[in-house]
């Protein structure tokens, strides 16, 4: 059995351990929330069963577990000066057994640990079977959906476009809808097109009526200084929004 709100009350004792006046710890926070509302969002919009449902809750609540501490320690997000988060958050819950105090049952601890491992790669790393596959598939989408928020309303990534030239690779990945992997960044305008990218590695009709339907690639773009330089790559964006819409 998965008990939602107990999960919610133990996530908010484990969250009080910090310090929840600090911005970062506080953004975390909230952007936890919102993924949890798109989580079931998405399961609302495929008609999905209860157990499902609280499964894809219970992942969203604990997909960035691992952030709190790495906003306290080391005082950055970014992953690659400090550490993958994702790996954290799996760390502390599963070989420490925090997962526990969360979901008393061990039944989907291997769902969980999958999804929470997976929602922030660049691509999804471990053979899942169809069960696994799915819950992965809906963290990854209702993260990133909440990034692009965060984006334009947040200000929390900001989009400091130049006049330098997008690399090749990067130009050619976009070029063929794929999502940009950031290892392959070599300057800010690459940066700004990862974000666009994002619409390449959505999963269900329900993530790109919501970036139609909030406009969120038109408005990141009216965020740039160098508008010219990026307006072929909205289109390409916008063009397929549309298509998988």
């Amino acid at each position: 059995m998965i008990d939602i709100n107990e999960a919610k009350k133990k996530f908010n004792e484990f969250v009080k351990k910090y310090d929840t006046n600090n911005e970062m710890i506080d953004t975390k926070y909230n952007h936890t929330f919102r993924v949890c509302e798109n989580s079931l969002n998405i399961c609302k919009s495929m008609n999905l069963n209860k157990e499902d449902t609280n499964l894809a809750y219970i992942i969203a609540l604990l997909h960035d577990l691992g952030r709190f501490e790495q906003a306290k320690k080391y005082k950055t997000f970014n992953d690659s000066k400090s550490i993958d988060h994702a790996n954290y958050a799996c760390k502390i819950l599963f070989d420490d057994n925090l997962i526990r105090k969360f979901i008393k049952t061990n039944e989907y601890d291997l769902i969980i640990k999958k999804s929470i491992y997976n929602h922030n790669k660049y691509e999804i790393l471990d053979e899942c079977n169809e069960k696994e596959l799915l819950h992965i598939k809906i963290i990854r989408d209702a993260d990133k959906l909440d990034i692009l928020n965060e984006v334009i309303n947040k200000d929390f990534i900001k989009i400091k476009d130049t006049n330098d030239d997008i690399s090749d690779e990067v130009r050619d990945e976009f070029k063929l809808n794929k999502p940009i992997n950031i290892k392959k960044t070599k300057n800010k305008n690459d940066l700004v097109l990862v974000r666009f990218a994002f619409v390449f590695d959505l999963n269900f009709k329900y993530s790109y009526r919501v970036i139609k339907e909030k406009n969120y690639v038109n408005r990141m773009y009216n965020l740039l200084n160098h508008k010219d330089i990026f307006k072929k790559y909205v289109d390409i964006a916008n063009d397929y929004v549309e298509r998988m819409c």
